[in-house]
This record gives structure tokens, sequence and C-alpha cells, in this order.
């Protein structure tokens, strides 16, 4: 039946070669544009959590409810080596106050944030963002947001002092002198962020080995849930975890929406895809009447014939989906070294990348998945039995003796 199927559609190679070269090009589209989508999204993620907020990070339960400077994570230290910072894994700790940010007679509100800055630079895209001036080297020094710099009148070298409240009430003080200014393209981080040595601000502040937050930053070649996962495990007490998921919702919400959309396109290219199989096979039967009156008047059911266009249809959609699939994982095979440029520049990228917390994003490296190389292929197989059966209904109103007079 196999060999009978086969050199059925070797009858005709041009309409069977047209019709398997369509399946194959749906099958391409559709499995490098899911590869596309993949891989983009695992770098959106990726860049944005690098940005700032981090793939995930671990607080007090009290904290996720209200943010108050006295819910910290106590025995850091001990913590940060216990939740595993290793190659795979880099944990940072931040504390995080309000205070006021004066340089002379001027006075403005800022978030003082406290950080490891050799960590953050080595594995946060933050500090990348710096206009002008070095990363801090002496725990008297800072990173100045450009519009509060702007606003108090400061300059680099310049001296700020910094008002807060301690964690036992008292008043918290600090001079630094300004490193450097950070502009980020973020107006609510441009005009408040001020960036601290984390042991400075853990003495002004009358913390004792103390942070708000954990940062957890997951290797690039690491399963990312998974290593949250893990993460979550090792916790106890009062301590949770909130991944990018819950930091970030706005990166997950687009995800989900361009997967939607996208999906409406892929549907639609499938759908006419499987019209032109339709096609094909109408046309098979009208060339193929006299066979199959032949055929029936030798006592063959129409059932019988059915399954073997049926055997057709099958062979026909896997030699599409067996070139589409080689022609898909070449190319994204190749393109996951090279990578797909970006000119973002030309297009306002700046401002695109910033508003997205996307860092320097300027390449996409497509991602082959288990779902990118078998939903084209499973749609277009059943699709081209649907599409056969429903073309060879015709068969069962066929009278043998008509069949074998038409020409």
């Amino acid at each position: 039946m196999i060999a009978i199927a086969w050199r059925n559609l070797m009858r005709n190679r041009v309409r069977t070669g047209l019709t398997a070269s369509g399946i194959a090009f749906a099958v391409f589209l559709v499995s490098f544009a899911m590869s596309l989508q993949a891989g983009s999204y695992g770098l959106m993620i990726d860049a944005a959590s690098r940005f700032f907020m981090g793939h995930g990070e671990v607080v007090t339960d009290a904290f996720v409810d209200k943010e108050r400077f006295e819910h910290t994570v106590v025995g850091v230290s001990a913590l940060r080596g216990r939740l595993g910072d290793s190659g795979a894994l880099t944990v940072t700790p931040r504390v995080q106050a309000f205070g006021i940010v004066s340089m002379g007679e001027r006075s403005y509100a800022g978030m003082i944030l406290g950080m490891d800055f050799a960590t953050e630079k080595a594995a946060m895209d933050l500090l990348n963002s710096i206009s002008s001036g070095e990363v801090p080297s002496r725990p008297d020094q800072g990173v100045i947001g450009a519009a509060l710099a702007r606003n108090l009148g400061v300059g680099l070298n310049d001296e700020v002092v910094v008002l807060g409240s301690g964690k036992d009430g008292t008043v918290a003080a600090m001079a630094l002198t300004v490193s450097a200014i950070l502009t980020t393209g973020q107006a609510e981080l441009d005009r408040s962020l001020l960036l601290v040595p984390i042991a400075t601000m853990q003495d002004a502040f009358y913390l004792v080995d103390e942070a708000h937050r954990l940062i957890l930053i997951v290797n690039q070649d690491t399963d990312l849930d998974a290593s949250l996962q893990a993460v979550a495990a090792r916790l106890s007490g009062n301590l949770v975890l909130r991944t990018w998921r819950d930091l970030m919702p706005e990166i997950e919400k687009s995800i989900e929406l361009d997967k939607i959309s996208a999906t409406i396109f892929y549907a639609i290219l499938l759908v006419l895809v499987t019209f032109a199989v339709v096609n094909t096979f109408v046309m098979l039967v009208y060339d193929r009447t006299k066979e199959f009156g032949m055929l029936l008047a030798l006592g063959m059911r129409p059932w019988q014939i059915i399954g073997q266009i049926q055997l057709e249809a099958l062979l026909l959609s896997l030699l599409g989906v067996a070139g589409g699939l080689i022609a898909g994982g070449l190319f994204v095979s190749y393109l996951a070294d090279v990578g797909i440029p970006l000119p973002l520049d030309d297009f306002g990228g700046e401002q695109i990348t910033a508003q997205m917390y996307l860092g320097s994003m300027d390449r996409i490296y497509p991602t082959l998945s288990l779902l990118s190389v078998s939903m084209a292929p499973l749609t277009m197989i059943l699709g081209t039995q649907a599409a056969s059966l429903l073309s060879m209904m015709r068969i069962r109103r066929i009278r043998p003796v008509d069949a074998l007079r038409s020409e």
C-alpha cells in the first residue's frame, strides 16, 4: 500500500512538489518564527532582570505586604552563602531607604540604595548607565541620578549630605562625595536614585548584617525556573522568594499578548496552506475519477479507496514536514550562533530599551524548543489528513459506470 501510494504521488511530480513545498514553507516559517519568539522572550527576561530588578529576590513576608524600613532580612552573610552564591547563581544584598539629599541650600527627597558595587558591576547592567565618573572605590563615595544631580546643582567630586531615619528611630546621616552620575533613561530613577556602598549605609542606618533584599541573578546557561525553585527550597522562617514574574508583571503580560497575536497569525497561515491542500485533492479526484470507477467495478469498497488516498496524503505531508524541519533546523542553528542584529539606533532604540529596562540588547538568538518543532508539523499532518478526507467524500457518490465513461 505504501509503495502504491508513493507511485501515485510520483505520477504528477509537479503537483506533488508544489503541494509539498507549500507545506514545507509553512512548517519552516512557523518553526522559525516560534524559535525567534522563544529566543526573544528569554533575552527580554534576562535583559530586563539584569538591569535593576534581578531574576528574583529574597525578602521577608512583612516586606512583601508593606515595604517599611524595619522589615529587614537578618544574617545576610550566612544566608548569602547558603543560597549558593556561585557561578550559576549570584546573590547580592541591597539596603534601601528614603531620605533627604542636600547640597548647600537645596534639598530633595531621594531613594538611597546601598549595594555591593563589585558584585553589581559584574552581574547587573545598572552601573553600565553611568554617563560620567567612575564606580565608587571608597566608602565615602556615591553615584547620583542625573536629574537629581541637576536639581541639586551637583557635579563630580561635589559633596552631598543625606539625612534619614535609622532602624532604631534615630537620625541617620551620611556625607558622600559624588564619584559618578547615572543616566538610565528612567525618569523615576534618574530624579531620585542615590547609590552608596552597602557597608556605609548599614553603618549610617544602624543595620547589623541586615538588608532589605537579596537580589538573585541566574547565569545565562542555567535553567532559570529550576534555579529559582532551588532557592525557594532553601528558605525558611519568614523569608519568601519573589521571581521576575512578581517583580516585572508588565514583561510577562507583554509576552503573553505577543504569544496570542502570534498564534492567530500562525493559525491563519496554516489554514491557508490547508486550503491549498484541499484544492490539490479536489483536483486529484477529478483527474482520477476513471481510475476510481475501475477500482469500484473490480469490487473495492469506497472506504478502501479513501484509505489509500489518506495514505498518499500522509506521505505528502511527511515529505513537506521533513523538508520544512530540515530547512528550519539548519537556519535556526546558524542564527543561534551568530544572532540577528537589531538596528535599534535607527529607530529610537535607546528610548525603547530604556523604557523596557532592556539595557544593551542588540541581538536576538533564536532558540529551538519542542513546541517550535512540533506545533506546525502536527498541525499540517492533521490538516492534510482532514483536507484529504473532506475531498474524498465525493468518492462515495461515484457510480462505476459513469466514472468509466468520464474523460
